[in-house]
């Protein structure tokens, strides 16, 4: 099939993609990562929140980093929908299909072992963690990727940005938090192998279908956001979490798109459509512009005093 049919969309990504979707989710495979959640929990440091109601004394946290934990919580409890979306994009025999089942196997853990541990260590009011996650779930709010390529794409970027928030909030528990740093830190692990098997994925449907591809990568790029934006006073947390140095602007330029991008060598993408062509410059563009905002952020954070002659 010539380069110009495939940037008129005349591929078939998900099906030309299926030895490769095959090939990382056998890789997926080989390399196992076994833990149980009820293995990673200390239950014998558990109080009744009867006997004893919850209060923010019983775990002193900087706001930032109880509300990373909330979002982070709230955005895992969300997986139905989030499964629900992988299958749209994916039909019976495929091996897509068999990835997101296994995806959404590994998934599934992660709210019941966090859950665990909040409770355990009462870092997070439980009240205000369950009506969180009441309207989270009946809201049911999440990105909807219209194509396979958006989808990839942007799964990419999210699972690497998740994998961060994750690690870094990991980092600003206290340090006798042994139990805390130990469960995000299997989560983070998680993360990580399925943000490699969406990365090098993307990478495969770059060489099938560059064209369709680059436009996708721009599209999210520029419109991404963290998953939860249905989460109650989202964008509150978000602001502390970002001044935590948890996930921010800073996080998303430096440890997502650039790494991201870069593996996907989008600078020497060849074939591409004059429409494709015209989203690589503006993801170029959209570099330039974050990466100033990032160092003005930068300098109002720890401004530079000049010497005094």
């Amino acid at each position: 099939m010539s380069i110009t049919n495939r940037a008129f969309g005349q591929v078939d990504l998900l099906e030309e993609l299926a030895p490769d979707v095959e090939r990382l989710y056998n890789r997926h495979l080989e390399a196992p990562r076994e833990w149980f959640p009820h293995e990673a929990v200390d239950w014998g440091t558990g109080q009744n929140f009867a006997d004893k109601p919850w209060s923010a004394e019983d775990y002193p946290l900087a706001a930032g980093v109880r509300s990373a934990i909330y979002v982070n919580l709230l955005t895992e409890d969300n997986l139905p929908y989030y499964t629900n979306t992988l299958l749209s994009h994916s039909r019976a025999g495929h091996p897509l299909l068999d990835w997101n089942h296994q995806w959404t196997m590994e998934e599934n853990r992660h709210a019941m072992v966090m859950r665990d541990w909040v409770h355990i260590s009462r870092c997070i009011d439980p009240v205000l963690l369950e009506e969180g996650r009441r309207v989270q779930m009946k809201t049911g709010e999440v990105p909807r990727p219209e194509t396979l390529a958006d989808l990839i794409t942007y799964v990419a970027f999210q699972e690497r940005a998740t994998q961060v928030a994750h690690r870094n909030t990991a980092t600003k528990l206290p340090k006798d938090d042994t139990m805390g740093r130990r469960i995000l830190g299997l989560i983070a692990g998680d993360e990580t192998k399925h943000y490699l098997f969406y990365r090098d994925l993307a990478k495969a449907a770059f060489a099938i279908d560059p064209s369709a591809m680059m436009i996708a990568a721009t599209k999210q790029a520029v419109n991404f956001a963290m998953p939860g934006t249905g989460i109650p006073s989202f964008t509150r947390h978000a602001v502390r979490i970002a001044r935590e140095g948890i996930y921010g602007l800073g996080q998303f330029m430096g440890d997502v798109l650039e790494p991201v991008t870069g593996w996907w060598d989008l600078e020497h993408l060849a074939g591409l459509s004059a429409e494709a062509e015209h989203a690589r410059e503006e993801l170029v563009k959209m570099k330039v512009t974050l990466t100033e905002q990032v160092e003005r952020l930068a300098q109002r954070l720890n401004p530079v005093r000049p010497a005094l002659a």
